[in-house]
């Protein structure tokens, strides 16, 4: 007989363990001992973002969550108001497509690499908040072309 575990720990309401687990008995009842679970949520984060087509606002959360983030530093990365974060969190809004994949992406890197593409998208919230000039000058160098001073 499988016995399998309800995983409800982490916020998402069909998570189920097929192993990785130990039941004990306590003082106070049953109690559930989960093997690794960074690992865990590493994997379920990882199922999120490759094989869902749409996330609902608990796995964004989710992601959110396991990245570290507070809601008012996504809104600041994406560049869109902190309630329209809390708004896609608690399944009153869609979470728009382009966000959605720069989510997907950031967890992705997050957990499988360096920050790279969180240090970029904060470079270009910074730039979008701050205005841009309108000229840009260049001069050619030995290596090629570069920004000019």
């Amino acid at each position: 007989m499988v016995i399998r575990f309800h995983y409800i720990g982490c916020g998402l309401p069909d998570i189920w363990l097929r192993n990785g687990f130990e039941v004990r008995t306590t003082g106070y009842g049953e109690s559930v001992s989960i093997h690794d679970v960074e690992g865990l949520h590493r994997a379920i984060g990882l199922e999120l973002v490759d094989n869902r087509p749409k996330l609902t606002g608990a796995e964004v959360r989710f992601l959110r969550t396991e990245m570290d983030l507070s809601q008012d530093q996504l809104a600041d990365l994406l560049d869109v108001p902190v309630m329209a974060a809390r708004g896609w969190e608690e399944d009153l809004s869609p979470v728009p497509g382009p966000a959605e994949r720069l989510i997907r992406a950031l967890y992705v890197e997050s957990t499988c690499g360096a920050l790279r593409m969180r240090s970029l998208i904060n470079r270009i919230a910074q730039l979008n908040r701050d205005g841009r000039d309108a000229r840009m000058e260049f001069e050619a160098c030995k290596n090629g072309w570069k920004t000019a001073a």
